[in-house]
């Protein structure tokens, strides 16, 4: 039995590679294996909690401000969960549905706190997508109000950005303007793979529900420019759509990304890393990605900028006219092109020429596409893993399995390979201690990425077949992302109680501002990943789903990307209805302060 206590959370590894630790921060942490969704539980929906067994068979529920006992039941009989290593009982109190903020006791032991209400998610979903707006480069911000964060003009030398190859289109040296869009991670780079995927996201997040968006939504901050004729989410999509236009060349093929040739320091800003920028590569993969998502913008914008909506359609044909011109997948390598930036080295790119084309067709309706697709009907009808940027599979199947003009016998063949991984995901769920849909292979590098676009996944499932347990399933992994796991971790940046305090970002590092929603990496049992995740794996015996560090220098564990924050924006934007927030609303009501500042 475990009394409250004081954390005293500390960076202990990597201080050699990031400079000294600053002052530490006390929270009030919960006592040792009370696992609940720090943000919260709709009603009307499950509400579970998981405890480790203490021998105790009851729980309750308390109101965190009376500590009034306001529900009591039984918990489950003590199960072992092979991936965490404890034996957990569940606490089941998915019938009381009185909206408020409680927290759950089991004998002397008591969980953070969580609320219980109809649209618990409203918050963190306005945060994840802002995250977008505090990503932008080439633009001033002046977020006052919420995070504090100032940037003059992320690097204002992409206006003139050197490619760094010859080819048949370019020499090297020449000058490109590729300002604009999102910076992908935890450092500066901008890549066409990630900005397609996360752009397409966010896309079919708006079309899954549509009226779960509106104008004045994201509270943008000062300097940020934005098309008042839109949804906010949509606007911010667009932003990053103006930067990818840049990035494709003349014959619809693209640029890969754009970065310094050096990793800059964490006490570099945007607006202070002055190195030179370059455009390196160039990627069929990544290339049919950026098809793919303009496709899908043609059709999503359209109702509410035909003009706009038509410009993406005519780009998207001249990336289609250049992949059916490039019979071979490419990936462009030029020594030096990797040492300051990610590869997101795609070498086979079937299954993004399959979304692209599925998209087109669902956009379109011509059966050009449609003959593309069943011309290559082996690889599209091969069982799906969950999407991410080397294979996007599944997008293309869920794609086709709604469009409306399909071909019924072919659409039903495509149909049943994807509900057929929906309903394993669901299974998956079903078995693990904290419903969480990762097998043990798949708690490896963006492992909280893995779980959440599986439960993405299911959402997709749902339109395709409403089934309650897709839903349910998809939930179950915001519990998971929001601190019901083995670690009592949110992954989510700023949201629950105990959120990542030293995520890998320069941003944070080099300003002191903290951007709350952003998804990190999570659990990465995979040695290797980085040497603070190695060494940590390698002096403890450290179970799989507990295989995460807080610590800044862990790139594998605990750095963002704006395609793992996608995902939970699918999610949370899913399950929660658009609220008039103010600044007051946002902002965090901890700090947050940087190790290297």
């Amino acid at each position: 039995m475990q009394s409250k206590k004081k954390l005293c959370q500390l960076v202990l590894a990597g201080l050699a590679m990031v400079g000294t630790c600053g002052a530490a921060t006390l929270v009030e942490a919960a006592d040792a294996g009370m696992h609940v969704d720090q943000v919260g539980y709709l009603t009307g929906r499950d509400k579970t909690a998981m405890v480790t067994d203490s021998k105790e068979t009851d729980f309750s529920l308390v109101d965190a401000k009376t500590n009034k006992v306001v529900y009591t039941g039984k918990l489950s009989a003590a199960k072992a969960d092979a991936l965490s290593e404890e034996t957990l009982r569940k606490a089941d109190f998915t019938d009381f549905n009185t909206p408020g903020t409680y927290k759950l006791k089991v004998g002397n032991r008591e969980s953070y706190e969580f609320a219980i209400g109809d649209n618990v998610y409203a918050i963190p979903a306005v945060q994840t997508w802002r995250s977008y707006t505090l990503s932008r480069c080439s633009t001033p911000i002046d977020d006052k109000d919420v995070t504090g964060l100032k940037v003059k003009m992320g690097h204002p030398q992409d206006k003139a950005a050197q490619v760094y190859f010859t080819d048949k289109l370019n020499k090297k040296g020449d000058k490109v303007d590729v300002s604009g869009g999102w910076y992908d991670a935890g450092d500066y780079g901008k890549y066409t793979t990630t900005g397609a995927i996360a752009a397409a996201e966010l896309l079919l997040a708006y079309e899954a529900h549509p009226d779960h968006f509106t104008k004045g939504q994201l509270l943008f901050p000062e300097g940020v420019s934005y098309d008042k004729k839109l949804p906010d989410a949509l606007s911010e999509v667009k932003y990053e759509f103006d930067f990818l236009k840049k990035m494709m060349r003349k014959d619809g093929s693209t640029f890969h990304k754009v970065s310094g040739a050096q990793w800059p320091g964490f006490d570099k800003s945007p607006d202070s890393d002055t190195q030179d920028r370059f455009l390196y590569s160039t990627c069929t993969a990544s290339t049919a990605m950026y098809g793919a998502s303009l496709a899908i913008g043609a059709r999503v914008y359209k109702g509410l900028d035909a003009s706009y909506a038509k410009s993406l359609q005519k780009d998207a044909d001249k990336v289609w006219n250049y992949l059916s011109k490039t019979k071979e997948s490419i990936y462009r390598v030029d020594e030096g092109q990797e040492s300051g930036s990610g590869p997101y080295n795609d070498t086979n790119d079937i299954q993004e020429r399959l979304w692209m084309a599925a998209e087109m067709f669902r956009t379109t309706g011509d059966k050009k596409y449609e003959d593309y697709l069943k011309a290559n009907k082996a690889e599209l009808l091969k069982a799906p893993g969950f999407f991410t940027w080397d294979n996007t599979l599944a997008l293309a199947q869920f794609a086709y399995a709604i469009a409306p003009k399909a071909d019924a016998g072919f659409q039903a063949e495509v149909k049943k390979v994807y509900l057929d991984y929906a309903d394993m995901i669901a299974g998956k769920i079903k078995n693990d201690g904290f419903g969480c849909a990762l097998s043990k292979e798949e708690y490896t590098w963006a492992s909280t990425k893995n779980a959440m676009t599986q439960g993405d996944m299911l959402l997709m499932a749902y339109q395709l077949q409403p089934k309650a347990e897709y839903e349910e399933g998809a939930l179950s992994q915001i519990h998971y992302m929001l601190g019901r796991n083995s670690l009592d971790r949110s992954f989510l940046t700023g949201m629950g109680s105990n959120p990542p305090e030293h995520p890998h970002n320069r941003i944070h590092e080099s300003t002191g501002a903290y951007v709350p929603g952003l998804l990190v990496g999570g659990p990465n049992h995979i040695k290797g990943g980085d040497p603070d995740q190695t060494k940590y794996l390698e002096e403890n015996k450290v179970p799989v789903a507990k295989s995460y560090i807080d610590v800044l220098s862990s790139w594998s564990t605990n750095e963002y990307a704006i395609d793992y924050t996608g995902t939970a924006a699918y999610a949370l934007a899913w399950f929660a209805k658009p609220v008039n927030v103010t600044a007051k609303d946002l902002k965090l009501t901890r700090e947050f302060p940087s190790i290297t500042k």
